[in-house]
C-alpha cells in the first residue's frame, strides 16, 4: 500500500512537465472530499492510504502522491445534480436559504450557478418557490460547508475561591 500525507499539488493548476510520468486517478465522490482519512484503490488497482493534514478539503486533480515515475491524482467523480441560475442577488439568497433549511450543502461556481446533489424533495420545494431548477450529471468541486466539529485544545484551571 502507498502512503500518503499532505496534498502535493494539482495537476490542472500546477504548470508542472507532466511528460514521462504515469498518472493514475483515485476516483472519489463528492462527500469523501472533506474526509481526513482515505483508503482506496486507483484506476490502476494501486491500494493507497492518504491522510490530510492540512485544512483545506480535496479538489479534483490534487496529486495525493508523487514520484518521478508516478502521479497519483483525485478525480471526483460526476453525480447527478441540482442546477439553479438565480436571475439576481434576492433569488440567490432566496435560492440558498432553500437549500440551507434542507442542511443540503451547496457549492457556488465562477458562473454563479447554485449547485447541489439531486433530492427529489429539494426539487419540489424550489419549484413551488417559483424556480426553475434542472437536473444534470456535474461534478461537485467543492462545497462551502461549515467544520463545527473542530474544537481548539484549551486546558481550563478551575480555582476555587475560599469562604474565610
Amino acid at each position: 500500500m502507498l502512503l500518503a500525507r499532505d496534498i502535493k499539488g494539482n495537476i490542472w493548476a500546477d504548470s508542472t512537465d507532466q511528460n514521462g510520468v504515469e498518472l493514475d486517478f483515485l476516483e472519489l465522490e463528492w462527500f469523501d472530499t472533506e474526509r481526513r482519512i482515505i483508503r482506496g484503490f486507483t484506476v490502476e488497482g494501486r491500494e493507497i492510504g492518504f491522510k490530510n493534514l492540512g485544512t483545506e478539503s480535496l479538489f479534483d486533480g490534487d496529486i495525493l502522491f508523487e514520484t518521478k515515475e508516478l502521479r497519483i491524482a483525485v478525480r471526483i467523480l460526476p453525480c447527478p445534480c441540482l442546477v439553479v441560475r438565480p436571475k439576481n442577488l434576492l433569488d440567490m439568497a432566496r435560492i440558498c436559504l432553500e437549500i440551507g433549511n434542507k442542511h443540503i450543502p451547496v457549492f457556488i461556481n465562477a458562473a454563479h450557478e447554485i449547485i447541489a446533489a439531486y433530492e427529489n424533495p429539494l426539487w419540489e420545494t424550489l419549484e413551488r418557490a417559483g424556480f426553475t431548477p434542472t437536473k444534470e450529471l456535474r461534478v461537485i468541486e467543492r462545497t462551502h460547508t461549515l467544520r463545527i466539529h473542530q474544537y481548539a485544545v484549551v486546558q481550563h484551571k478551575i480555582t476555587l475561591a475560599n469562604g474565610l
